[in-house]
Parts: C-alpha cells; sequence; structure tokens
C-alpha cells in the first residue's frame, strides 16, 4: 500500500472517530460534514473511490467524449534514433488530421504521464500514445510505477499505443536526466540472452545464429516473447496489412513479437521453420501486432521508424494514427 493510501486511511479514521459521537450524541452540519469527509477518505484509502466509482465513470465517459492522450513528458533530445523522430505535437497534428477526414467527434490532448494526478483519471483517455518508441518517461525506477499504472489502465479496457520498438523498454527519469539502458545494472533481470523456446533449431537454422531475446519487466507482465530478428531476417521485407490492401515493401525488421493466442498480427505474419524430432515445424512471429491484456489491448510496432525509406515510414506513420481512430470508434 502506497504512502498516499496510507494516509488517507489515517485521515479518514481519525475524522470517523472525532466527529461519529457528536453526530450520535448531538448531531450539527459541521460534524456531518467532517463525518462524510471521513468516510470519503476511507473509501480513498481503501481502493474503493477510486475503482469502483470513479474509474467506471471515467470509463463510461471516455466512451461519450472520446480522447486520445499523446505523453508529452520528455524533451525531444532524449528519445533517440529508434523513435519516429516526430514530437509528441507532430502526432497531434497527424491524428486530428485524419479525424478531420474521417468527420469523427474525437479530441486529442498533450498529458503528463508523471503527474499522479494523470495516472489517476488514466480511464478517462480512450487511447494512450506513446511517441517516444522504446523509451518512456518513470518516475520511479524500482517499482515501475508509470509503467504499471498504463497497464493497469490497459487491463480496465484502455488501448496503449507503442509506436516504434519494444515498449516500456528503456525508461528516463526526467528529474535525473538519466536513461535506463538494459545493460546497466539500475535494474536488474532486465535482460536475458536466447529465446528457450528457439534452442532446438538443427539443420535449417542454428541456434548460434539466433540473436538474443528480449526479457523485460513489459514482457513478462504480459506475457510475450520478444525477438530480436536483425539475423533471421537479414534484408527489407514486404509486410502485408491483414485487414486491407496494404502492402509495405522494403521494410527493415530488427524486431518481432512470437504469435500466441494473445497476440494478433497486423500484418500477415512471418514465418520461421525449424526441426523438431524430425519433423519440420514453422514458429510465427510479426514485427506489428495488438497485444491484448486484461480487458484492454496495446498496439505495438516494433519497427524502427527512422531506419526506413521516408515513404514507407510515412505509410507506417499513417497506419499507426488509421489505427487510433479505428480503435476509438470500437470503443
Amino acid at each position: 500500500m502506497n504512502t498516499i493510501k496510507i494516509t488517507t486511511l489515517s485521515m479518514g479514521a481519525s475524522l470517523i472517530g472525532s466527529s461519529l459521537l457528536i453526530v450520535l450524541a448531538k448531531p450539527d452540519l459541521l460534524s456531518l460534514i467532517i463525518l462524510a469527509m471521513g468516510f470519503t477518505f476511507l473509501l480513498h484509502g481503501t481502493g474503493f473511490l477510486q475503482e469502483y466509482v470513479i474509474e467506471k465513470f471515467h470509463r463510461w465517459y471516455r466512451i461519450k467524449k472520446p480522447v486520445i492522450g499523446i505523453i508529452d513528458d520528455l524533451p525531444y533530445s532524449s528519445y533517440g534514433h529508434v523513435s519516429s523522430k516526430m514530437e509528441p505535437k507532430e502526432w497531434i497534428l497527424r491524428i486530428n488530421n485524419v479525424i478531420n477526414k474521417s468527420q469523427f467527434d474525437a479530441k486529442t490532448k498533450l498529458i503528463k504521464i508523471t503527474r499522479p494526478w494523470t495516472r489517476w483519471f488514466l480511464d478517462r483517455y480512450s487511447i494512450i500514445l506513446n511517441p517516444y518508441g522504446p523509451r518512456y518517461p518513470e518516475t520511479d525506477i524500482e517499482n515501475l510505477t508509470v509503467m504499471k499504472s498504463i497497464l493497469k489502465y490497459v487491463r480496465n479496457g484502455g488501448v496503449f499505443v507503442n509506436v516504434a520498438d519494444i515498449p516500456f523498454f528503456f525508461p528516463y527519469d526526467k528529474e535525473k536526466g538519466i536513461l535506463y539502458c538494459l545493460t546497466g545494472k539500475e535494474i536488474p533481470h532486465y535482460y536475458k540472452m536466447l529465446l528457450r523456446k528457439l534452442q532446438q533449431m538443427t539443420s535449417l537454422i542454428r541456434p548460434d545464429e539466433i540473436a538474443p531475446g528480449y526479457d523485460s519487466p513489459f514482457s513478462r507482465q504480459v506475457m510475450v516473447d520478444i525477438l530480436d530478428t536483425t539475423q533471421l531476417i537479414s534484408k527489407p521485407i514486404s509486410l502485408k496489412l491483414k485487414d486491407g490492401d496494404l502492402t509495405l515493401t522494403n521494410v527493415i525488421v530488427d524486431r518481432s513479437i512470437l504469435c500466441t493466442e494473445h497476440v494478433e498480427s497486423v500484418v500477415e505474419e512471418l514465418g520461421l521453420e525449424w526441426m523438431w524430432k524430425g519433423e519440420r515445424r514453422v514458429t510465427q512471429f510479426t514485427p506489428f501486432c495488438y497485444i491484448h491484456y486484461g480487458k484492454g489491448k496495446i498496439l505495438a510496432s516494433l519497427i524502427w521508424l527512422d531506419r526506413q525509406p521516408e515513404d514507407i515510414r510515412e505509410k507506417i506513420i499513417n497506419l499507426i494514427c488509421d489505427l487510433v481512430i479505428k480503435e476509438v470508434r470500437r470503443n
């Protein structure tokens, strides 16, 4: 239980204890107000007020008045080479263009995810988009408070969009100006070598040809296997959209997610052939997918946008914006 909840529980108990006897003996307006405040603090401290009243109201409200929240906490210089090189305001403009063309009633808003007030009311938003690729603003490196708040929002039925590379891979402490990376010691057990599922490769692809897989707090939480495909796919490839006629050509694919029951690929799956006890098998993976988690989902494009040709990068950005509006319409 965090400090805020402990404090509100203590305040609630104190207010109820000091006013209840007065209300029972000789009630007046002031004592009734104090008693009501005590019960309110008590409900907040137990989590009932937030989880069963406020959050349900916000989930209802986001259907009536959809808002797309774009995370806007990091300075432009902090989000490195695997992002789209687009500032949050540019994502606002691109998504607004799609909204105007579709004549759909939705709004976009820049949000500060590091502020506690914002995290308390995440269920207000139909979509939350991280424009920083694998980097994201974090307030607590030990507990990964921001990541857990967003995943709770998804679990409650929200949709989180990550525009490039592995979601939540590099937490950035804005106050300290430190980017924590998987090669550092700040986050123990953040990285593991080789996906165990692919260690049985035989003559088709040898185990020493497989690049490392990535194990992170995010991948463990949502139960996905993330694969480094730089050695599996050494040349640009074509990706065909499953739901539509769009085909992306000459796409450089560096990361992918293994397809499972809760991973829904946006593009046609890629296949990796291998042998098991003399039987040929195919493991499917995808660089662009929905990860279903709880009642919601995560739209994850693991494609490094700045490594793509300009025309392909534009098509991917437009596709992400189209899918964002499509998800808002579904809600």
